[in-house]
């Protein structure tokens, strides 16, 4: 049986099985994915932006009345133990137990923590689930980590999770995935695609530490932000045009930077059809990356990427003050919206382009 069909027949079992819950217009979900939580040592990937991670999650989306998906690689488990990972980040696992008291904790399993699927009443106090779907009226979203697109992974995760553990992990390599493979992120990502676009389905997926929205890589996006801004800056009185202008300069350098960059052609192929492109794929990022933490927000009816970042940690690398995003309290954290649209808007284009 050719690859693509295992894995459309695998997407299908993910999809039909998922348990379901209808979103309202009142409900505010927030959707994390790929923590990587070790240890706490320095091959940690989750220690850089735990603190960030900590408070966005206490102070913002705790506080405000959210419900919590964690979509897959939540903990390292192909290269750490769970009583080690939990003593450690007690204090998140803290705030997890808070979500969960109020039925508002979704957990999700992925490649590299799978194994708690099979042990969740030994060793997680949480139920784990492969998918979840929330229902929006006639539309679905299906939330799931995304290996499940990859017969790789499917196939041969436990010998990953062994080259992990007892050869990276003592020679200090830091996690191995495929966010570090662009060809292997398209490919994903494009597998993806094509099964929501068939199912006229949104897809909210982790695993490729790649935030996307509408089918759009950051390159696409900043692309399309530019142009959109670009359109309305002529009608606009003159405070408002100089916010614009702002906004064009920091998209501009950004996407120059982007550009520039050797991975540049993958990063902004986003053509996963070579007809009309369809929304239907969003990746929420990850809580690990370099400049920060990405995730995807539910509220109002609407659909949003969001990125929190730290200012004193942009300051050290670029030695630039702070871009776009509003400062959280008097933290030194920031919170910048990437792109948003309303759901009605997604599905509308879903229903009407495939």
């Amino acid at each position: 049986m050719p690859a693509s069909q295992i894995i459309t027949q695998n997407l299908d079992t993910l999809f039909r099985e998922a348990p379901r819950q209808a979103l309202t217009a009142t409900d505010k979900w927030v959707i994390f994915s790929d923590l990587h939580m070790g240890d706490g040592g320095r091959n940690d990937d989750f220690l850089p932006n735990a603190a960030l991670f900590t408070y966005v999650l206490e102070q913002k989306y705790l506080r405000e009345g959210y419900r919590l998906v964690l979509n897959g690689d939540v903990e390292e488990l192909q290269r750490y133990a769970y009583p080690r990972i939990a003593r450690r980040w007690e204090s998140v696992y803290t705030l997890f137990d808070a979500f969960a008291r109020q039925g508002r904790l979704v957990k999700i399993v992925g490649n590299h923590d799978y194994d708690l699927i099979l042990k969740s009443s030994k060793v997680s106090p949480y139920p784990h689930h492969n998918a979840f779907v929330l229902t929006y009226g006639l539309h679905e979203l299906l939330l799931f980590h995304g290996h499940q697109a990859s017969l790789y992974y499917t196939r041969h995760n436990a010998l990953i999770g062994f080259f992990l553990r007892y050869l990276a992990q003592p020679l200090g390599i830091n996690n191995y995935s495929v966010a570090y493979d662009s060809r292997k992120q398209f490919k994903i990502e494009k597998r993806v695609y094509q099964y929501a676009s068939r199912r006229k389905i949104a897809a909210l997926i982790g695993h490729t530490h790649r935030p996307l929205f509408e089918s759009l890589s950051k390159i696409d996006s900043l692309k399309f932000q530019i142009e959109t801004l670009l359109r309305q800056y002529p009608s606009l009185a003159r405070r408002e045009a100089r916010a614009v202008e702002k906004k064009v300069v920091t998209f501009r350098n950004q996407l120059l930077k982007m550009n520039a960059s050797r991975k540049a052609g993958l990063a902004g192929s986003s053509r996963y059809s070579r007809d009309i492109l369809i929304p239907c794929l969003f990746n929420s990022g990850c809580v690990i990356g370099h400049s920060g933490i990405t995730c995807l927000e539910i509220s109002q009816e609407s659909l949003t990427l969001v990125h929190y970042f730290d200012e004193r940690v942009k300051m050290a690398r670029t030695g630039e003050s702070a871009g776009p995003g509003v400062a959280l309290g008097t933290s030194p954290y920031r919170r910048a919206v990437i792109q948003q649209e309303p759901l009605s808007y997604i599905f509308s284009r879903i229903s009407l382009l495939t």
